[in-house]
C-alpha cells in the first residue's frame, strides 16, 4: 500500500473529531431525506428512480464543500505546520506522494458524500404519503451514487488538487470551488432542469451544449430522461447511455487530464517570490546621546487608542487582501456569475420577452444571488484572515502585547471594508448593464436594497463567524462548523432549524422591487429585524470578551446593554402581527370541517344572486375592510331546513347578520351552521349583510392574490367574500393521511360523461370602492359612478349575469382612453411604464375586432387594461368581466424593440381579451374534466389566429413551435390525457397541447369552419346552461363534410 495513503488512513483514525463529524453527517442527510421535497411532477415519486436520481445528483453540490474543506487541510498540510524540509527529504518519488495525498482526498471526500446519501437513504425511507411509493430498491440509491457521487468526486477533487499544487493558495483553492459551483448552476439554466426552466424553455440545441459540458452530470440526465413518462419515472433508472454516458465519459477523462497536469508542474519546493529583494544600505552616523535627555513615552491605553490598534489590524488585512491575486479572482467570480443571473433576468429565453434593465430588476437579481455566495466567500475569508499569523506562529508575538485583544475588531472592520467593496463592485455592474442596455433611469431607493438586504446581514454574519473562529482552538474544525453555519442559520435550511422569524437575522432577501411600491414595508421589517441581530451579536462579543479576559468593563456593559434593548425593542417591532403556521392544527382544523359538514354536499344550500358591497381601501395601512350584502335565493324544488355559511380565516368579522323570514341570527364564527325555525321555500329570498377587514404584516409576508399595497394594489377579492354550503377545496388530498382521520375518499372530479347541468349561479354585482386621494381603484364591471369626498375617491361599478368572480386594483395611475366601435377601451399604467401602451390599445382593438366578427357582440360598455404591482405574481394577465389586470414587470415594461421575435403584448392581450367570450361572463363551464379546455383552449386558438393576423402565418407557426417544446418538455411530468378530458392543472395540455390542437384543426377544416362552430357553441351554451367539452366536439362535427375529418378531429382531441 501506499506509504503516504497509509499514514493518513493511521492518523485519522486516531482522531476523535472524524467520528463526531461523521455522525454530523449523516444526521444532515437524514433531514435532507426527510424534509426535502423536490417534486418534478405530478405523479412521480419522491422515492422513484428518476427523482432520487435527480435528488443524489443535486446534494452532488456538497462535495464541492467536502473537498474544499479538506483540500485546505490535507494539500497544505506540510508547509503549514513547516514539515516540508523532513519530509520531503525522505527516500519517496513525487509520484508517491502525489498519489498516496490524492488517493487519501478522494476517499476522503467521496465517503463523506457516502455518509451524506445513508443518511438521505434513512431519511427518505422513514417517510410516509402519498408522495412516497412502497418499498426499498437499493440499486436506484447506488445507481445514481456511482453515476453522480463517485464520478463528481473524483472530478472535483482532481479539480482542487490541480489548483492546489499549480497555485500553492489557499484562498484560490475556495474560488476554484466556488467557481465549479457558480458554472454548474449557469449551465443548469440551460439544462431544461424542473425547477430551473420552468416557463422558459430552452432549446434543444442549448439543452445538448448543456448536457455535454455539465460537470455534475445533471443536464446530462434531464437530457436523457426527457421522453420518459411517468410511469418509467417511477419504475426505471435513467440509462447509462447516449448523453448521460458521452458527459461522464468527458469528465472522466477530464479529470485524469488534470491530475497528469498536478504531476507535471507539482515540485517539492515552494514558489519563490519573482520579485527582487531591496538591498538596504546602513548609514552609519556617529554621535553622542546622554540617557537624561531621552524622553518618556506617554503611555495611552484609553478608548482611542484601542480603536488605533484595531485599524492596524484592519491595514494588515486589507494589505494582504487587495494586494493578492485571490480578491481579483473572486471579484472576477462574483462579476461573471451576477452577471449571468443580470443576463437571465433581462433575457427571458425563447418564450418570453426581454425586460428593460432597470435598477430594481438588477437589484433584486443582486439580492437573489449574492448572498448564499458572499456568505460562502466570507467564511472562507473569515477563517484566513482569523488563523493567519498562526501559519506563520506570529500570533505568540501578537497576544504579548496589550492591544492584542483588539484583533477582533480589526478582522470585523476589514470584513465589513471586504462586503461593502464586493457590494459596490456588484452594483457598479449592474449601472454598467443598464447603461449599456440603454435604459438610463437610475433608481437608487433599489440599490439601496442590495446594503440592507446583502450587505448588512453579511456584515452580521461575519461578526458571527469571527466568534466561532475565536472560540474554536481549531482552524479547520472551526472552517467546518463556519460553512455548516452557511446552511444551517442563513439559507433556506434556516426555517426548518429555527420556526421563529426573528432569528433569522443572517438571511437575505428573495422577494421582488416594484417600480410601483419598492419594496414596501419589507424594507422597514428587514432593517428592524437586522437591529435585532446587532443587538444580538453586540450581546455574545460583550460574554465572549468576558470569558476571555476576565475583566468586567462598567462603560462596556452599559454600551452593550443600550445596544441590546434597542434590538429588542426592533424585535418587537417586527414580531408584531406574527401569525405562526402550525401544520399539525390547520390538518386538525381541515379533517374537523370535513367530518362536520361534508354532509352539505348532499343537502340543497341558497345561492346568491345579488351581491351590493363597499371596499374601503387602506393602502398606506396595508389594511381594508369590506361591508356587503347577499341576496341569497332557494332555487331548489325542496325547503331548504340548514345553512352552512363559510367566512374566509384570514379576515376578521367584525360582524355579520343572516336573516331569513323570522330567523335573525348574529354570526361570529367562520363557519357557522344555520338551522332555520321556519324553513326557506323554493324562490323564497333571505339575506346576510357582513362586516369584514383584513392587515397584513411583514412578517408574516403578504398573500399574492391579496397584495393591499402602497401602491400597485391587486386583490381577487370574491376569494375572500362568504361562501355557501361545503367547500371541497378544503380537503385533504393525501390519501395516507385521509385514512389516518377516516376520512374515506376526497371528492372526485366530476366525470366528462357525467349528466350535464342547468344552474343560475350567476350573480349581479355592484361594488363600490373607496381609496386614497392620490389614487384610482379600478373594479369588475362597468363604471356607474365616481365622486371625491373626505380625502378619499370613491368609484362605483356594476355588471349583470356574472360569475362569482370579481377583482380590484387601486394604484397612482396614468390614463389612456380611446372609443373603438362604441367601446370605450381604457388603459391604466404606472408612469414610469408608458413604453407599450400605443401597441396595447392597438392589439386589444384587433382583437375585439376578431372576436366580435366571429364569436358575437362584446357583452359590456367598457374594457379596462389595468397594470398592477410585481407584488402579485403567478399570472401575467388575469380577465375579469370588463378590465383585465396585467403584472408590470410582464406587458407594460416588457421591452418588445429587444427582439423582433416575440410581441407578449398581441399574445397575451388576445388571450386575455378573448376570455370575455370563452369562460368569463358568457359560458362557465362546472368542475368537470374538459371544463378547462372550454376556457384556455379556446382563448389560445384565439391568440393563434390574432397573431397570425398581425404578424403573418410564419411568425404565428413559430410561436406554435414553442408550444410544441413546452408541452413535449412537461409531458413527462405528468399523468398523460387526452384533451377533450384534460384536468385542472395540466396547463401544458390545455394551453400549449391546445393550441397545437386547435391550429391543426383550422388548417384540417379552415379557420372560417372553426369559428362558425365556436359561435354556434357559444349561442346554445350561454348562461344559465353549463357546457361540456363534447358540446363544442359536437358543434364541430356539424361544420365538417364526412366522418374522414370528424375522425381526424377525434384524434387531435381524444387521442394522447
Amino acid at each position: 500500500m501506499n506509504t503516504i495513503f497509509q499514514y493518513e488512513l493511521d492518523q485519522i483514525a486516531k482522531r476523535w473529531a472524524v467520528y463526531p463529524m461523521a455522525l454530523v453527517i449523516v444526521i444532515l442527510g437524514v433531514f435532507c431525506g426527510n424534509k426535502f421535497n423536490m417534486t418534478v411532477g405530478e405523479g412521480i415519486y419522491l422515492n422513484s428512480p428518476y427523482t432520487i436520481g435527480f435528488m443524489m445528483g443535486m446534494l452532488s453540490l456538497s462535495i464541492i464543500f467536502f473537498a474544499i474543506l479538506y483540500a485546505n487541510q490535507l494539500l497544505f498540510k506540510e508547509w503549514d505546520t513547516k514539515f516540508d524540509l523532513v519530509i520531503f527529504s525522505l527516500p519517496f518519488s513525487k509520484m508517491t506522494y502525489l498519489e498516496g495525498k490524492f488517493l487519501f482526498f478522494y476517499l476522503k471526500t467521496f465517503l463523506s458524500f457516502v455518509l451524506l446519501i445513508m443518511g438521505f437513504v434513512i431519511g427518505q425511507n422513514l417517510r410516509s404519503g402519498d408522495e412516497i411509493q412502497v418499498g426499498l430498491n437499493l440499486w436506484h440509491y447506488l445507481y445514481p451514487l456511482l453515476v453522480f457521487g463517485l464520478l463528481n468526486s473524483l472530478f472535483v477533487c482532481s479539480f482542487l488538487f490541480f489548483t492546489a499544487f499549480t497555485t500553492q493558495r489557499k484562498l484560490l483553492v475556495v474560488t476554484g470551488g466556488l467557481l465549479l459551483y457558480v458554472f454548474y448552476m449557469v449551465l443548469l439554466v440551460f439544462s431544461n432542469s424542473p425547477f430551473m426552466s420552468g416557463s422558459m424553455p430552452q432549446s434543444l440545441e442549448a439543452q445538448q451544449i448543456s448536457a455535454i459540458l455539465d460537470p455534475f452530470g445533471l443536464s446530462a440526465y434531464f437530457f436523457e430522461a426527457r421522453s420518459f413518462s411517468v410511469s418509467q419515472k417511477n419504475e426505471s433508472i435513467v440509462p447509462l447511455k447516449n448523453m448521460l454516458l458521452f458527459n461522464r465519459g468527458i469528465i472522466l477523462f477530464i479529470s485524469g487530464l488534470l491530475l497528469w497536469s498536478s504531476y507535471s508542474f507539482f515540485s517539492f519546493s515552494r514558489k519563490q517570490s519573482n520579485k527582487a529583494k531591496k538591498s538596504t544600505k546602513i548609514r552609519i552616523v556617529n554621535s553622542n546621546l546622554s540617557l537624561n535627555s531621552i524622553p518618556s513615552p506617554e503611555l495611552n491605553f484609553g478608548s482611542i487608542m484601542d480603536f488605533k490598534s484595531a485599524l492596524s489590524f484592519t491595514k494588515l488585512d486589507l494589505i494582504y487582501l487587495f494586494k493578492s491575486v485571490i480578491i481579483v479572482a473572486v471579484t472576477l467570480l462574483l462579476i461573471f456569475f451576477i452577471g449571468m443571473e443580470m443576463y437571465t433576468a433581462i433575457d427571458k429565453g425563447v418564450r418570453l420577452p426581454e425586460k428593460y434593465a432597470t435598477s430594481g430588476l438588477l437589484a433584486t437579481a443582486i439580492s437573489t444571488n449574492f448572498h448564499l455566495l458572499g456568505l460562502l466567500i466570507l467564511a472562507y475569508f473569515v477563517n484566513d484572515l482569523y488563523w493567519r499569523s498562526h501559519a506563520s506562529n506570529f500570533n505568540l508575538i501578537e497576544k504579548s502585547i496589550y492591544f492584542s485583544k483588539n484583533k477582533l475588531k480589526g478582522h470585523f472592520i476589514s470584513a465589513t471594508i471586504l462586503v461593502c467593496f464586493f457590494t459596490m463592485v456588484l452594483i457598479i455592474e449592474g449601472l454598467i448593464f443598464q447603461l449599456s442596455y440603454g435604459y438610463f433611469s437610475f433608481d437608487w431607493k433599489a440599490y439601496l436594497g442590495v446594503f440592507i438586504f446583502n450587505a448588512f446581514p453579511l456584515i452580521l454574519f461575519s461578526a458571527f463567524l469571527l466568534l466561532i473562529n475565536d472560540t474554536i482552538n481549531n482552524r479547520y474544525i472551526s472552517l467546518g462548523i463556519s460553512t455548516v453555519s452557511v446552511f444551517a442559520l442563513a439559507s433556506p435550511l434556516s426555517n426548518y432549524i429555527f420556526s421563529y422569524p426573528l432569528f433569522h437575522v443572517f438571511s437575505g432577501y428573495n422577494g421582488i422591487y416594484s417600480d410601483f411600491n419598492g419594496y414596501g414595508i419589507y424594507l422597514l421589517a428587514f432593517s428592524q429585524r437586522l437591529i435585532f441581530g446587532f443587538g444580538l451579536m453586540a450581546l455574545l462579543w460583550f460574554v465572549n470578551d468576558l470569558v476571555k479576559t476576565k475583566v468586567f468593563s462598567t462603560r462596556k456593559s452599559w454600551i452593550v446593554l443600550g445596544v441590546v434593548i434597542l434590538g429588542l425593542a426592533n424585535g418587537l417591532l417586527f414580531m408584531k402581527g406574527f401569525s405562526s403556521k402550525n401544520e399539525e392544527q390547520s390538518i386538525s382544523e381541515v379533517v374537523q370541517y370535513e367530518k362536520a359538514y361534508r354532509k352539505y354536499e348532499d343537502i340543497p344550500q341558497p345561492i346568491i344572486t345579488d351581491l351590493t358591497t363597499g371596499i374601503h381601501l387602506y393602502p398606506s395601512k396595508n389594511a381594508y375592510e369590506i361591508n356587503g350584502s347577499y341576496v341569497l335565493r332557494n332555487n331548489t324544488n325542496e325547503p331548504i331546513h340548514k345553512v352552512l355559511i363559510n367566512f374566509h380565516p384570514d379576515l376578521n368579522i367584525e360582524s355579520a347578520l343572516f336573516k331569513s323570514n323570522s330567523d335573525k341570527l348574529q354570526i361570529e364564527e367562520h363557519v357557522t351552521e344555520i338551522s332555520l325555525n321556519q324553513p326557506l321555500q323554493p324562490n323564497e329570498e333571505a339575506s346576510l349583510t357582513f362586516n369584514l377587514s383584513y392587515k397584513w404584516f411583514a412578517v408574516n409576508g403578504h398573500q399574492s392574490y391579496n397584495a393591499i399595497i402602497k401602491n400597485g394594489s391587486f386583490m381577487r377579492i370574491s376569494n375572500y367574500y362568504p361562501r355557501l354550503g361545503y367547500q371541497n377545496d378544503r380537503e385533504i388530498d393525501d390519501e395516507e393521511k385521509r385514512a389516518e382521520f377516516n376520512l374515506g375518499k376526497a371528492s372526485q372530479l366530476k366525470a366528462l360523461e357525467s349528466p350535464e347541468i342547468v344552474k343560475n349561479d350567476f350573480i349581479n354585482l355592484e361594488m363600490t370602492i373607496s381609496t386614497e386621494k392620490s389614487q384610482t381603484a379600478l373594479g369588475t364591471g362597468d363604471l356607474i359612478e365616481q365622486w371625491s369626498e373626505n380625502s378619499r375617491n370613491y368609484f362605483t361599478y356594476g355588471a349583470e349575469k356574472i360569475p362569482f368572480r370579481f377583482a380590484l386594483a387601486s394604484a397612482e395611475y396614468e390614463h389612456k382612453s380611446i372609443q373603438h366601435k362604441n367601446i370605450t377601451i381604457h388603459i391604466f399604467y404606472s408612469k414610469k411604464h408608458f413604453e407599450n401602451v400605443e401597441h396595447l390599445i392597438e392589439n386589444v382593438k384587433t382583437t375585439l375586432d376578431y372576436c366580435i366578427e366571429n364569436f358575437g357582440s362584446y357583452p359590456f360598455k367598457t374594457v379596462n387594461f389595468v397594470e398592477i404591482s410585481a407584488f402579485t405574481s403567478g399570472f401575467a394577465a388575469t380577465a375579469y368581466p370588463s378590465t383585465v389586470f396585467m403584472t408590470e414587470d410582464m406587458i407594460f415594461h416588457s421591452n418588445l424593440d429587444g427582439d423582433d421575435e416575440q410581441d407578449v403584448i398581441n399574445e397575451l392581450a388576445g388571450h386575455e381579451l378573448s376570455h370575455l367570450w370563452w369562460g368569463n361572463s358568457q359560458i362557465n363551464p362546472d368542475y368537470r374534466e374538459g371544463a378547462t379546455m372550454l376556457t384556455e383552449t379556446l382563448a389560445m386558438y384565439t391568440e393563434m389566429m390574432i397573431y397570425k393576423k398581425m404578424h403573418g402565418r410564419e411568425k404565428m407557426k413559430e410561436r406554435l413551435e414553442i408550444h410544441r417544446q413546452i408541452y413535449d418538455n412537461e409531458k413527462g411530468l405528468y399523468d398523460n390525457q387526452p384533451l377533450y378530458k384534460v384536468k385542472p392543472g395540466y396547463t401544458h395540455i390545455a394551453y400549449s397541447k391546445g393550441a397545437i390542437a386547435m391550429v391543426k384543426l383550422s388548417e384540417l377544416i379552415g379557420e372560417d369552419k372553426v369559428n362558425e362552430a365556436l359561435r354556434s357553441f357559444l349561442n346554445n351554451n350561454k348562461y344559465p346552461k353549463k357546457p361540456t367539452s363534447l358540446d363544442l366536439l359536437g358543434e364541430l362535427y356539424k361544420v365538417v363534410p364526412n366522418d374522414s375529418i370528424i375522425s381526424e378531429i377525434d384524434k387531435l382531441f381524444k387521442v394522447i
